[in-house]
């Protein structure tokens, strides 16, 4: 498979929230593949979306998601986007005698594949008219959560004037989250050996895991991506795919003639889009 990336990032079993959440934090990825330390074998995929839903594991083993597939080298690309679109995933592992030779992702298909295509059909179809944004002035602990309550990972930045003024997303914001110590206590009532249960006799638990951290004093604005490159409703599909692949973008905003925000364009709509070319 020409375009998955061979470069693989991942976690390993036994492992840690916090190694797990330090991993993420230095190098940007929002989602790793997770594999067996003793063999390599694959196991699944954990986000940070799964950490966020399951705040009370710590084993990495509770948190991995098992339930991702993986493709074969061998696999056509028109299978794996199939795959993708279905299962709403973006991204898979490539495995290989049961290891992980790569990655391939929605934005490897549309930065490598999609600008080939040569499709000059435009965007005024495909790109979303409703739009997710934040001022610029918002902490970013404020706009990861609603991130999280949105289900969204991208949101447009506005300045006072109105206008969009960047992009944030949650790989932005997890570059510069911290990993904090937190140690919770609970009681346990129990008896004392050889005696019948006793409720005054309790037990003191504490309970210490990583969690991640935004100081509250960062603002969109300080971690946003300030240049913004957009495109309007009559840019061809295999244009967009071009603009992507050059400045590395998930997603562009869509813009009238007056420069106002109309909508916004991601890379897995151009993959919906073109799926039965490839």
């Amino acid at each position: 498979m020409d375009i998955m990336s061979k470069d693989v990032v991942y976690a390993e079993i036994p492992g840690t929230r916090r190694e797990v959440l330090e991993l993420m934090s230095r190098t940007g990825y929002s989602s790793l593949p997770v594999v067996k330390k003793d063999t390599g074998k694959y196991v699944g995929m954990v986000s940070l979306s799964d950490m966020v839903e399951k705040s009370d594991e710590e084993q990495l083993a509770l948190l991995v998601n098992r339930s991702v597939p993986s493709v074969s080298p061998e696999d056509e690309l028109k299978k794996i986007a199939e795959i993708m679109l279905k299962k709403n995933i973006r991204k898979l592992p490539v495995v290989k005698d049961g290891k992980v030779v790569g990655i391939i992702s929605i934005a490897d298909i549309v930065h490598k594949a999609i600008p080939l295509l040569n499709i000059r059909e435009p965007i005024k179809n495909i790109f979303r008219e409703k739009v997710l944004t934040v001022w610029e002035e918002t902490p970013l602990n404020v706009a990861l959560k609603i991130m999280k309550l949105a289900k969204t990972n991208v949101l447009i930045a506005l300045d006072i004037n109105l206008k969009p003024s960047g992009i944030i997303t949650e790989a932005d914001i997890i570059t510069q989250a911290k990993i904090v110590l937190i140690e919770r206590s609970s009681s346990l009532t129990a008896p004392s050996e050889g005696t019948e249960w006793d409720w005054d006799v309790q037990t003191i638990i504490y309970v210490t895991k990583g969690e991640l951290h935004i100081p509250r004093d960062i603002k969109v604005k300080d971690v946003m991506t300030k240049k913004i490159v957009s495109v309007t409703k009559y840019t061809s599909i295999s244009s967009c795919a071009r603009i992507m692949a050059k400045y590395d973008y998930d997603q562009l905003p869509v813009l009238d003639a007056e420069g106002n925000l109309i909508g916004i364009i991601f890379d897995v709509d151009l993959v919906k889009a073109v799926v039965n070319r490839l």
